[in-house]
C-alpha cells in the first residue's frame, strides 16, 4: 500500500514538473526521426504557427536550408536516435523567416526496456541578448579599430594590448606582457607619490581619464589622450583596468608649438646679456609684443647686449625681416647692442635676394657664436 502511494505521488511530482516547465518553456516534441509530434502554446506563439501547421513536418522547417542539409544536422538526429542528450544554443527560423535564437535541450526520452522512443525538446528564447551580444561585440571590434587599447592587472602589469597600441609604443606583445605599466613612464614620474596614488585610485575601481605623457620604446615622447577603466566583477568589485586612448603627440606639439609662438620670454642669462628665443611667426602684432617684453628687461636689467635667436621662425620674408630690424633698432636706442643669432643659408640667402639693408646689426649663424661674441670670448 505505501509503495503504490510513493509511486503515485512520484507521478503526480513530475506532472507537477512538466506543468511548470510547460508555462515557462517553449516545448515541442518529435518522433526519433525529426517528425513534429506536438509544441506547446509558447512554442507555437514564439514561432508564429499554429500547431497544425507544424504537427507530421519535420523539424528542418525550423532550420536554415543550408543547415538542414549538412552533416551536422544529420549527425544531430542520429545522436538522439541513439538516446544521447544534447544541449546548446541554436539559431532556427519563425514562420516570417525571422532569426530565432534558442538554448535549448533534447532530451531523447525512453521507454520501460530503456529505448529512446522520442525527443522532448525544452527551449527559451535568447533572441534579445544574442543581438545585445553581438551590438556589444561589434562596438569592441570598432572600438579596437580605432583606439589604442591596453589592459591591466590591478598592480599595473600589463595583460594585453591591441595592434594600435603596439604601434604607437613600437613594442611587440611579447615585450609588454608581464611587464608593469612603468616602463611607458619617466622614471621619474614612475618613482614617484603620484603615481602610487594614480595606481592606488584605480585599484579602488574610480575611474581616471585626462592626457598623459607616456614613452614609447625608443624613449620618444607619447602624449595620449586616454581613459583608465576599472572593471567590476558581478559583485562590484575591480577585476582589471583597461585603457582606451588615442595618440595626441602631433596635437600637443603643436599646440606647444603655438604657446611658444604667443610668449617670447626673454631671458637674462650672463651678467648684462639677455636671450629672446622667437619661435613660429612673426607678424606685426607679435613684433610689437616681443618689442615691449625686450624693452621692458633691457630697462630692467640694464642689459648691454640683446641676444634675438631665430633659428626657430617659420618665414623669413621683407616684413618678418622689418618686425626684427625694429626690434634690433629699438633696443640700440636704449643702448643696447643687438645680436641676431639663427641665421641659416636659406635665411641668409632670402635675405640677400629680397635686398634688405640690416644696418649696422650684427648677426651669426648659431647661439653659441653670439653667446661667445656677447661674453667677449670670441673663439671660444
Amino acid at each position: 500500500m505505501k509503495a503504490v502511494q510513493k509511486a503515485t505521488m512520484a507521478s503526480g511530482d513530475l506532472t507537477a514538473i512538466y506543468q511548470a516547465l510547460d508555462r515557462v518553456q517553449a516545448i515541442i516534441e518529435f518522433g526519433l526521426d525529426g517528425t513534429v509530434l506536438s509544441a506547446n502554446e509558447n512554442f507555437l506563439d514564439l514561432f508564429g504557427y499554429e500547431l497544425d501547421e507544424i504537427v507530421g513536418k519535420h523539424h528542418r522547417m525550423f532550420c536554415d536550408p543550408a543547415y538542414a542539409e549538412s552533416d551536422d544536422y544529420a549527425e544531430l538526429w542520429n545522436k538522439l536516435g541513439r538516446g544521447e542528450f544534447h544541449c546548446a544554443e541554436f539559431k532556427r527560423l519563425g514562420k516570417d523567416g525571422k532569426e530565432i535564437w534558442l538554448r535549448a535541450s533534447y532530451n531523447p526520452v525512453f521507454d520501460d526496456k530503456g529505448n529512446p522512443v522520442r525527443v522532448v525538446k525544452f527551449a527559451t528564447d535568447v533572441t534579445a541578448s544574442k543581438l545585445q551580444i553581438a551590438e556589444y561585440e561589434g562596438m569592441v571590434r570598432a572600438i579596437q579599430r580605432a583606439q589604442a587599447i591596453i589592459e591591466f592587472d590591478l598592480d599595473g602589469t600589463v595583460l594585453a594590448a591591441n595592434e594600435n597600441f603596439l604601434r604607437i609604443f613600437g613594442y611587440t606583445l611579447d615585450e609588454v606582457v608581464g611587464k608593469h605599466h612603468r616602463i611607458f613612464c619617466e622614471p621619474g614620474y614612475a618613482e614617484s607619490a603620484d603615481y602610487a596614488r594614480f595606481w592606488q585610485k584605480l585599484g579602488r575601481g574610480e575611474y581616471v581619464a585626462d592626457e598623459f605623457k607616456r614613452v614609447s620604446k625608443d624613449g620618444a615622447e607619447v602624449w595620449l589622450q586616454a581613459s583608465y577603466n576599472p572593471i567590476m566583477d558581478m559583485e562590484g568589485r575591480p577585476l582589471k583596468v583597461v585603457k582606451f586612448a588615442s595618440d595626441i603627440t602631433t596635437e600637443v606639439q603643436k599646440r606647444s608649438l603655438a604657446l611658444l609662438e604667443m610668449s617670447t620670454p626673454v631671458t637674462k642669462i650672463w651678467d648684462g646679456v639677455l636671450f629672446a628665443p622667437i619661435v613660429g611667426i612673426v607678424d606685426s602684432k607679435r613684433s610689437v609684443d616681443i618689442m615691449n617684453k625686450a624693452l621692458s628687461s633691457i630697462a630692467d636689467t640694464r642689459a648691454s647686449t640683446l641676444l634675438l635667436d631665430i633659428g626657430g621662425v617659420a618665414v623669413v620674408d621683407t616684413a618678418v625681416a622689418n618686425h626684427l630690424i625694429k626690434i634690433a633698432k629699438a633696443a640700440v636706442l636704449m643702448g643696447c647692442r643687438t645680436i641676431i643669432s639663427g641665421i641659416s643659408p636659406a635665411i641668409a640667402q632670402t635675405v640677400a635676394e629680397l635686398g634688405i639693408d640690416l644696418g649696422a646689426i650684427q648677426t651669426t649663424s648659431t647661439i653659441e657664436a653670439a653667446l661667445r661674441d656677447s661674453i667677449g670670448k670670441p673663439g671660444g
